[in-house]
């Protein structure tokens, strides 16, 4: 089969995503109950769990991902689309807000109770407004989807899911050509607005680290400096330079798959390089796509791990340095084993071996 070497490395992304997501939430109760009453404990929990759903774009891709299964992903779209979206929106709205919950001296109206108070419920409930308002619009409504269906040694079966027929469908499976293999896939339509949400994240994520790294500086100065809130500022400014490093990257990625494709790619064009007849360049391009996908679940994983030890370093985690020893020696482990999994699947893409066989 075309590209089954990097089928492993697939589904330990789809599957990772998901293993994330449910890490951001494990995380998100953690801070929340450890304060429940705290506005910036309320804040990061709503901002960890939008970082969990962001992460967990592939989670339909890894769960019975066939046309007889239809109905499972008929629910698992609105979370692909509806859900996935709004956390995008949320969290750019909520980086946005930094200054509301760690001061900077330039912004320092921003610094106010009243607004500590409102801000971490308001910024979802924007975000959902803004969603189901721009939603109706054709720059971001997926409007058409179809399965591609292939027995190997066979013609392409198009198969409308939802919406109508499109030309582009058509130049789908001509480009896919005789079957290499039994699958099915789908191919929809990719709204240029989508793709700029998903694009803006990373240069937010910018502004917000700029907005942490001068709230270190600012609870440093005057004649009594906050020493405690600028440890606070200082293990976000980390989490937010690992994420950051890591949209960098993907970002540098995509730049790098859009010059040598010679325009924008999209599933779409994923479909066609991993289903088609693939030659040289495509299969570069096609492993450069699939270790794009892996990196922002990566790099918002870290994220979350500073964002927690931001909030709770002055509670859960001072309680006990024998708890804290054992929550980083437990987390480093799961990630060697993460990282252990995926090395074997990359080299695997190389020399045709790997963990999953």
């Amino acid at each position: 089969a075309a590209f089954s070497d990097l089928f492993g490395l697939r589904m330990i992304i789809s599957w990772g995503s998901l293993l994330i997501l449910l890490w951001c939430l494990a995380l998100s109760a953690l801070v929340w109950r450890a304060r429940s009453d705290g506005y910036e404990n309320r804040f990061m929990s709503v901002l960890l769990i939008c970082e969990g759903i962001k992460a967990s774009f592939l989670i339909s891709t890894g769960i019975l991902y066939i046309r007889k299964y239809e109905w499972l992903q008929d629910i698992l779209w609105h979370w692909t689309i509806d859900i996935f979206f709004i956390a995008h929106i949320t969290a750019i709205i909520l980086y946005l807000c930094m200054p509301i919950y760690y001061r900077l001296n330039r912004l320092t109206f921003m610094y106010k109770p009243g607004f500590r108070k409102h801000a971490w419920y308001l910024g979802p409930i924007i975000g959902i407004i803004i969603w189901l308002t721009i939603v109706r619009f054709d720059f971001f409504y997926v409007s058409d989807a179809a399965w591609i269906v292939c027995a190997k040694g066979s013609t392409p079966e198009l198969q409308i899911w939802f919406g109508s027929h499109q030309p582009w469908m058509d130049d789908a499976v001509t480009q896919i050509g005789t079957c290499s293999a039994d699958f099915e896939t789908t191919i929809t339509t990719q709204p240029p607005g989508l793709w700029l949400i998903v694009l803006a994240s990373p240069f937010v994520s910018v502004i917000a680290l700029l907005f942490i790294r001068s709230s270190i500086k600012s609870h440093l100065l005057g004649e009594n400096p906050d020493i405690n809130k600028s440890l606070t500022s200082r293990s976000l400014y980390i989490g937010f330079l690992g994420k950051v490093i890591g949209a960098v990257f993907w970002f540098s990625l995509l730049i790098f798959i859009f010059a040598i494709h010679g325009g924008q790619v999209t599933f779409v064009d994923e479909t066609i390089w991993r289903y088609g007849d693939p030659n040289g360049i495509e299969r570069v391009k096609y492993f450069l796509w699939t270790l794009s996908l892996l990196v922002t679940p990566v790099a918002i994983a870290f994220e979350a791990m500073m964002f927690v030890h931001a909030t709770l370093k002055d509670t859960v985690f001072g309680i006990d340095n024998n708890l804290r020893k054992t929550f980083r020696n437990a987390l480093f482990t799961g990630f060697g084993v993460i990282a252990f999994i995926v090395g074997s699947e990359l080299m695997e893409a190389f020399i045709g071996y790997g963990m999953a066989g």
